[in-house]
C-alpha cells in the first residue's frame, strides 16, 4: 500500500495461544509513504497495543510533503480497526485545499467536474473513518467507482504518477479516466465481445486517439 519503513518493536505477548494478549510499543525509526503519486515522510510513529483480550492498537503517525508553497500533513490516529485520517498543512490551508492539491496537484477552484466529485467524495470518506488503513478503499467504496487505482509514470505516453477511476456503463461496456498532476488526461473505453476479446478506445491529451483488440485469460 505504499509504506516503506522500519519499525523497532518492544513487546510482551502473554496469555495462552487461544487467548493471547499483547502489550508494548513499536516505533517508527524511519520511512516513506507514497499516496496518489506523492511521496511523504514519515516524521513521527508509535503503535501503541494495550495487552487486553482485543488486539486493536492505537496509532499516532504523522506524515509530511511539499506540495506547490506549503507542507501538506497527514496524521493517523485511533485505533486501527477505525483510525482517523486528517489533513492539515503549513502554513495552514483548508482540508478540502490540502487534498486538491495532493491528488490533482492544484486548488479546488481549478478542479473539473469528475474531480470536484471526488474531491468531495474523499473528504467525506475520510472524515467517516474505520475500516482500516486504506485510503483507496475509502474513497472507492464512497464515490461508487468499481475501479480507483494509482498508476506509476509512462514515458511511453507522457504520463506522469496518476490516479484512475473507473466504472462499467453496462455488462460489458467498462469507462475510465486517468489523470496526473501535469496536465496529462486520457479516457478509456473497453467493449467487451467474449469473455478474451474486448476492443479498447483511447483518447488521451499526449498521445490523441488510438484503438486496439484487446486478449485476456485467467489462469
Amino acid at each position: 500500500m505504499g509504506l516503506e519503513s522500519e519499525w523497532s518493536a518492544n513487546l510482551e505477548i502473554g496469555g495462552t495461544a487461544s487467548a493471547y494478549r499483547v502489550g508494548g510499543e513499536v516505533d517508527l525509526v524511519r520511512g516513506t509513504f507514497g499516496f496518489a503519486g506523492q511521496r511523504f515522510e514519515l516524521t513521527q510513529g508509535r503503535v501503541e497495543f494495550l495487552g487486553g483480550e482485543e488486539i486493536d492498537p492505537v496509532l499516532d503517525i504523522r506524515a509530511e510533503t511539499e506540495v506547490d508553497d506549503i507542507t501538506a500533513i497527514i496524521d493517523i490516529t485511533g485505533r486501527a480497526f477505525d483510525p482517523q485520517i486528517e489533513f492539515s498543512s503549513n502554513p495552514a490551508r483548508p482540508e478540502d485545499e490540502i487534498l486538491a492539491l495532493i491528488l490533482f496537484g492544484g486548488p479546488p477552484s481549478e478542479l473539473g467536474a469528475l474531480e470536484a466529485v471526488q474531491l468531495a467524495a474523499s473528504l467525506n470518506s475520510l472524515r467517516g473513518g474505520g475500516g482500516g488503513l486504506n485510503p483507496l478503499g475509502e474513497l472507492q467504496r464512497a464515490t461508487g467507482f468499481d475501479r480507483l487505482r494509482v498508476l506509476g509514470a509512462d514515458e511511453a505516453t507522457g504520463r506522469g504518477t496518476a490516479l484512475a477511476v473507473g466504472a462499467y456503463l453496462g455488462d460489458d461496456v467498462y469507462l475510465e479516466v486517468i489523470t496526473d498532476t501535469q496536465g496529462f488526461t486520457a479516457t478509456q473505453i473497453e467493449i467487451a465481445l467474449s469473455r478474451a476479446f474486448s476492443i479498447l478506445s483511447t483518447i488521451s491529451t499526449q498521445a490523441g486517439q488510438s484503438a486496439g483488440i484487446r486478449y485476456s485469460k485467467d489462469y
